[in-house]
């Protein structure tokens, strides 16, 4: 079987999704931030619909597509800024710093600036600025990397969680829902208003540069 095959044997069967259609990467960010958030509300769905109140690991993927879909809305913030505020010369420098970076904490900081400097989109920005803020330091506390909710051990072979790590996948959904609706939001407002950038914000953002010469 083709590598084609494997993945689609058959045209225009039940069950065939058309990825990457667009052609633009870059511009998609939004759209995969999407797609896993709705994978996993669907999952948390599905979860309340068996009413199950015993501990279940299914919640290790549920929590590993939010925060994913989160690390996604952060980078999004940063690129869609960059891209009317940076030369192209130096975002070739810049771009990839930010898609190796992991850290929630670390690409908050990246999108403050935006955060700061952008009032007015659709969003209170100092109120999202603040909820990222509080989000990303909870998740990094235990998941600074993005490997937490995928494996069970470290690269040293210790725990990659607590013993007994309680969540509440229902509170943790409706949590994540709101914050990234209000993600998206600005996000949305951000491309359509990217040209308001500010020269504090072109500045702040020269760090991604300034980093990556250094």
């Amino acid at each position: 079987m083709s590598v084609t095959r494997f993945y689609c044997p058959q045209e225009h069967a039940a069950g065939n999704a058309l990825v990457n259609w667009s052609g633009r990467p870059l511009e998609d960010l939004i759209t995969f931030a999407e797609t896993y958030r709705s994978t996993a509300c669907r999952l948390v769905h599905a979860h309340r619909e068996l009413k199950l109140n015993t501990p279940d690991h299914h919640v290790l993927p549920i929590l590993f597509l939010y925060r994913h879909s989160l690390e996604l809305f952060l980078k999004a913030i940063v690129y869609h800024a960059a891209e009317v505020s940076i030369a192209q010369t130096e975002m070739t420098v810049a771009l990839p710093r930010l898609w190796r970076e992991h850290s929630l904490v670390k690409l908050h900081q990246m999108a403050t600036p935006v955060l700061q400097t952008n009032r007015g989109l659709d969003v209170d920005s100092e109120e999202l600025g603040s909820q990222l803020a509080n989000a990303a330091t909870a998740i990094d506390a235990f998941d600074a990397g993005s490997y937490t909710f995928r494996y069970p051990v470290t690269t040293t072979g210790s725990s990659s969680l607590p013993t007994a790590f309680l969540v509440n996948m229902f509170f943790y959904s409706d949590e994540m829902e709101l914050l990234l609706d209000t993600c998206l939001t600005f996000c949305r407002g951000l491309k359509r208003d990217a040209t308001h950038s500010s020269a504090q914000m072109k500045l702040a953002l020269h760090s991604l540069t300034d980093a990556c010469t250094a």
